[in-house]
């Protein structure tokens, strides 16, 4: 028959427990929060999949297409992304010109048609098309059509003023404005053309 212990068993726990090579066991393990993020995706996944695998009976060709989906919806998203990306690219570098004319600009339509005109026969194709674009609003704004907003869009102008020739010139007008492409004296005439057709009735 053995002797009895020679030491306390808990003063063995406490020095099993003191030593730093066992420190990291009593430490709580903290998961990084993309651990989780994982942990519901591929919970979402199963529970989104594996009833069509059961139907089918082919896990690994459920897999396949539910990797094509995926692919398929990352691809049109990134597409997405991209497009407003360039849009908002494109309408912060036209928008400043624009938005000083129809802003800064106290002039009135004559006025703001004779800049037009002045900027086109010197090649500032791009200004003028702004300039027209402009004259024509506070055009129809002086003849009583439609109230002068510079914070509408150019389709929500057309909703307003539900002309025609006002929708062509709109049109040209986006292009110049918003486009990203160089703008050219035809583009200007046929916004000349649909400005005379706008305001030459009244």
């Amino acid at each position: 028959m053995s002797g009895p212990w020679p030491h306390d068993p808990r003063d063995v726990a406490h020095g099993v427990l003191a030593d730093p090579r066992f420190a990291l066991a009593s430490q709580k393990i903290v998961r990084p929060w993309w651990a989780a993020l994982l942990d519901a995706l591929n919970a979402w996944w199963h529970r989104l999949w594996d009833p069509l695998s059961h139907a089918i009976g082919n896990p690994t060709l459920v897999r396949v297409i539910g990797y094509a989906v995926l692919g398929a919806v990352l691809v049109g998203l990134a597409f997405v992304v991209v497009r407003f990306a360039r849009r908002v690219r494109i309408v912060r570098t036209s928008r400043p010109s624009a938005g000083a004319i129809s802003l800064d600009a106290g002039d009135d339509a004559r006025t703001l048609l004779a800049r037009a005109l002045a900027a086109a026969a010197e090649g500032r194709h791009r200004e003028a098309a702004a300039l027209l674009w402009v004259s024509a609003l506070r055009a129809l704004d002086e003849r009583g059509r439609v109230r002068f907003d510079a914070a509408r869009t150019p389709g929500e102008w057309r909703r307003a003023v539900r002309d025609p020739a006002f929708d062509a010139l709109a049109r040209d007008a986006v292009i110049a404005l918003f486009g990203d492409r160089a703008v050219d004296a035809s583009l200007v005439g046929r916004m000349r053309d649909a400005y005379d057709r706008i305001v030459a009735p009244a």
